[in-house]
């Protein structure tokens, strides 16, 4: 689980983007420690009559494997591309 969460940081920042890397830990950490949490709980309280098997921090997988597959379709150079990639980019539009 540790390769596939540092694996979907790089990816999510952008690749040979130091700046891009942080961004994307910083973002995945606040998806994990604080989002999908407060998520199950609010499925837990608000919608009783779901079983407990969909508790969306069950998920965590599944996640982060949706966000590899949709930055790689939409945004396959990252959210801060590295500034050589960024600067092709810019040629290109």
């Amino acid at each position: 689980m540790a390769s596939i969460t540092i694996l979907a940081m790089v990816i999510l920042g952008g690749m040979g983007s130091i700046p891009g890397a942080i961004l994307g830990a910083a973002a995945l950490t606040i998806l994990n420690l604080d989002i999908l949490k407060t998520f199950s709980e609010f499925v837990r309280t608000s919608l009783p009559w779901i079983p407990s098997q969909v508790d969306p921090a069950k998920y965590e997988r599944l996640v982060f494997g949706l966000i590899l597959v949709l930055m790689m379709i939409y945004r396959p150079q990252g959210l801060i591309p590295e500034a050589r990639h960024r600067a092709e980019l810019e040629e290109e539009a």
